[in-house]
């Protein structure tokens, strides 16, 4: 029985062709760790640019509530947003600061043309015919000055009455009363840190009503203090 003959291959196999692979597989894990390296040498100065430009790209809002007050601040958030994101900024702290105050209920913050509106009601922070503030308001008020104190812009309190003022042994007329009262509030402002050069004050008595005065709802809306920052 003739013997079967071996076909010889034409192409003999490359012992040394996983060299190729590996040589492949050594230049992708060299590149990998230089680029570890360089990430792991950032000069400070990188790292200062890194770290301003995510303080930066925050959201003028804040994220979902928490159990310690998220302040942002509108000092640094000023250079890039607008004047009415500001405002939203500066209420949603406003807010936030007075949730779990004893103001929580009695301060509308409101924003009128890149101005904002904080507005309380005579009842809850004095008593009848008093510029004198309420004891149990004073701590919401300082922590709402300190949140104003590192915020940007000037801040008038402004005071206002209703058209239905009784004179009485301190104030003989609705000017003199509202103006007591907002200088009441504008002391604790600059108690806490506000820059005086910052702060105005005005008495305008019923003069700039904002319902009508015919209902007693409407009156007690006109009686209030504004907290007003601009600029």
């Amino acid at each position: 029985m003739a013997r079967k003959k071996k076909i010889k291959p034409e192409v003999l196999p490359d012992p040394e062709a996983w060299m190729t692979t590996f040589a492949d597989l050594i230049s992708l894990m060299l590149t990998f760790f230089i680029l570890l390296v360089s990430m792991s040498t950032l000069d400070k100065t990188g790292l200062q640019d890194i770290s301003t430009y995510f303080e930066k790209a925050v959201s003028v809002l804040n994220s979902g509530a928490g159990t310690e007050i998220n302040i942002i601040r509108p000092l640094e958030l000023q250079r890039i947003v607008t004047p009415r994101e500001l405002m939203l900024a500066m209420r949603q702290n406003s807010n936030s600061i007075l949730k779990n105050s004893s103001l929580k209920h009695s301060v509308r913050a409101l924003i009128v043309k890149n101005r904002l509106y904080l507005r309380m009601e005579d009842t809850a922070l004095f008593a009848e015919g008093s510029a004198k503030l309420k004891a149990k308001h004073i701590q919401a008020l300082k922590r709402l000055a300190k949140m104003l104190a590192t915020s940007p812009g000037m801040i008038s309190v402004n005071g206002h009455t209703d058209n239905r003022f009784k004179p009485n042994r301190q104030f003989s007329d609705p000017w003199s009363l509202s103006l007591a009262r907002a200088a009441s509030v504008l002391h604790i402002l600059e108690a806490e840190g506000v820059n005086p050069a910052r702060l105005s004050l005005a008495g305008y008595g019923p003069s700039r009503p904002v319902s009508t005065d015919a209902t007693i709802y409407g009156r007690e809306r006109n009686r209030r203090v504004d907290i007003v920052v601009y600029k």
